[in-house]
């Protein structure tokens, strides 16, 4: 018997049972394991060869029952372990599968971390640009702005707040400038009016102290 033929999965069952029928593993075990393969056997081969192990068994050669069982036996043995086989390739291919769907997630979860740091990233200079003008309006009007959520506590000015307060500043500015505008433009007016009045009153003067020189 070869070295494969000894380390093939039936050989335990063989070596145990074929001793039962009066016969020696090591000789017959070699007829039957080519019978065990993947593919379809020629049922007369198999016919031949419990024959032949009929007629070698010094025991139980007038015993047919006894080898009608010893193929179902074989048989039995031999689909259990492609069954077990067939059963072993389907967990590796679905811890496979498995494996593959938690590199996909881990590759995802990636992508998804490095596509928000990208968004922060760039929305980081607006946050400062934000922050430098809440600072600005902070020195401006002497007091904090308030965050979002304590923007309804009552006596402190939302930012909304802030910027309409900033904007109604700006309106008064402009008209006290446009006020102060006109005032001095009345000014000038009644001014240019007085020198206009005392330019002719002292044309009229020289002309009367001419007269008299006459």
């Amino acid at each position: 018997m070869s070295e494969d033929e000894d380390k093939h999965v039936l050989a335990p069952f063989l070596t145990s049972r074929l001793p039962q029928l009066g016969l020696d593993y090591e000789t017959y075990g070699p007829y039957v394991l080519p019978l065990l393969t993947d593919e379809e056997v020629d049922e007369d081969e198999w016919e031949s060869v419990v024959e032949l192990l009929q007629a070698s068994s010094e025991s139980h050669g007038d015993d047919e029952q006894a080898w009608k069982d010893l193929r179902v036996q074989i048989e039995e043995a031999w689909r259990n372990h492609k069954l077990a086989l067939d059963e072993q390739e389907a967990e590796f291919k679905q811890n496979q599968a498995t494996r593959l769907q938690e590199e996909i997630e881990r590759e995802r979860e990636i992508a998804v971390e490095a596509a928000l740091m990208e968004k922060d990233r760039k929305e980081k200079p607006a946050v400062v640009e934000q922050d430098a003008a809440r600072k600005a309006l902070v020195a401006r009007f002497a007091y904090d702005i308030p965050d979002e959520d304590d923007a309804d506590n009552e006596g402190v000015l939302s930012n909304k707040e802030v910027a309409a307060q900033a904007k109604l500043e700006q309106t008064q500015g402009l008209r006290q400038q446009k006020v102060t505008t006109k005032r001095e433009e009345q000014q000038k007016t009644a001014k240019a009016r007085v020198d206009k009045a005392n330019a002719k009153e002292e044309r009229r003067a020289r002309a009367t102290k001419g007269e008299r020189k006459r």
